[in-house]
């Protein structure tokens, strides 16, 4: 009837569900179809119960408007057979009581009063769902003759309602991993667009395979080892999603990571307390070619010299002094000195990455909805594979040293090393956010 020229195993598998079960979850990688697949069965849903009202929401209205119902759109016009209705951009009506709508979590409190024998909702990107919100759905699932709650998404963090779902009674589950998808497994294109070895590949050299993202991402499962990461991927990709503030006169600060081997990258980082930048990468260049860049940045964003941090070994100190010599009084970072709060963290570069941290948790009590202006690949990578761990004999905290990290990753963390030097002005502050560091994935 709709017309889908391919369908997955495992989407078919999940599709079968929906005869027999009422409350689905299913948890997936990147680009195996989820999103097609929630199009594709609140469609089914709305033809085969009548009447019926089909609710669709997520954590942000991007995800509602230019993802699922963007999908549904485009699999209602190529169904074989004329079917009635008009897909609007969150909007489609049959008759007064057969609709579907969409609604994003700043107003799903709107999903209430809705009454039919028969209803859908659909929770995409169920894992960034607000807990809160579930209850007024649950009223919406008591009597009647068909009363579905189908949720599908990454699986990020675990906790919260969706994770919960996956070992409670009465809820089907399946999972989604991207090595099974067809393309990955034939190494052909048999769905355009879908997931691609070539992908898995350069995940598994960016991330590695022991990474919450590998989890998440590719094998479609909650992550297992994030509570030694000292900054969560869930706080990253909201800051990707997070919109830019406009706030005049706010002061502007730059960090500078020297490259210290063939293979490392000179990464400079320029940020406001509120968003980044930009952020600038050069590769094989003189320490004359890194000086004149940093003057060039700072005379493009009229930063002020105590504003600009430089990692201060090796050549990073020959940086530092030249600088200093052409008269600009920039900071020199060394982060194996005492931290500040030398109490709590076992030297500056632990402190420095703390800040990070202060910065993205949502849940910290400084968090003004950083924004990093877009998708930040290399960035999220490297902030969300560096590892922590507690000195023994000191208790404090202590950063993963880069040797190990290196060997771990094949790559040295400079984009998150660029952006800890641009923020460490922030450890003068005495701002670390929480002091005793709770499990990450829960803070």
């Amino acid at each position: 009837m709709l017309g889908v020229p391919f369908l997955t195993e495992d989407q078919k598998i999940v599709a079968g569900a929906f005869r027999e079960h009422d409350r689905i979850n299913v948890k997936s990688g990147n680009g195996v179809g989820k999103t097609c697949l929630a199009a594709l069965m609140a469609l089914w849903f709305k033809y085969t119960h009548v009447p019926s009202v089909v609710l669709t929401t997520a954590p942000t209205e991007r995800q509602v408007k230019e993802l699922l119902w963007r999908e549904i759109r485009h699999r209602k016009a190529s169904a074989k057979v004329q079917l009635p209705g008009t897909p609007l951009t969150m909007k489609m009506e049959i008759d007064p009581i057969n609709f579907m709508l969409g609604f994003s979590t700043n107003n799903a409190q709107q999903m209430q009063g809705f009454h039919s024998p028969n209803i859908m909702i659909i929770i995409d990107e169920a894992n960034g769902f607000p807990t809160e919100l579930y209850e007024p759905i649950e009223g919406l699932l008591s009597g009647g003759d068909r009363k579905i709650l189908f949720q599908i998404g990454n699986p990020i963090e675990p906790a919260g309602p969706f994770f919960e779902g996956f070992s409670q009674p009465g809820t089907w589950t399946h999972t989604i991993s991207g090595l099974n998808h067809p393309n990955v497994l034939t190494g052909d294109s048999v769905v355009p667009g879908a997931v691609t070895r070539d992908w898995i590949e350069r995940i598994r050299k960016l991330w590695g395979e022991d990474s919450a993202f590998w989890y998440s991402r590719v094998l479609g499962e909650f992550p297992l080892t994030a509570t030694d990461i000292v900054v969560n991927l869930s706080w990253v990709e909201r800051a990707e999603q997070n919109k830019l503030k406009k706030k005049k006169g706010e002061p502007i600060y730059m960090g500078h990571d020297v490259a210290e081997y063939g293979t490392d990258e000179h990464v400079w980082f320029i940020g406001t307390p509120t968003k980044r930048l930009e952020t600038v990468v050069k590769r094989n260049i003189e320490p004359a070619a890194s000086i004149g860049e940093t003057k060039r940045l700072k005379t493009k964003y009229n930063i002020p010299d105590k504003h600009i941090t430089i990692d201060g070994i090796g050549a990073g100190a020959v940086i530092c002094s030249q600088l200093k010599l052409d008269g600009l009084d920039v900071n020199r970072f060394v982060a194996s000195e005492t931290a500040l709060d030398n109490k709590t963290f076992e030297n500056k570069g632990t402190e420095s990455w703390w800040n990070l941290r202060t910065l993205l948790n949502p849940n910290g009590e400084c968090y003004d909805d950083y924004s990093f202006n877009g998708k930040q690949d290399r960035l999220k990578a490297d902030l969300c594979t560096r590892k922590y761990e507690t000195n023994t004999r000191t208790s404090r905290y202590m950063l993963e040293p880069k040797k190990p990290y290196r060997k771990r990753m094949k790559r040295s963390p400079d984009w998150a090393d660029a952006m800890a030097l641009c923020y460490s002005y922030m450890s003068k502050r005495k701002i670390y956010g929480m002091r005793i560091l709770p499990n990450v994935i829960g803070a």
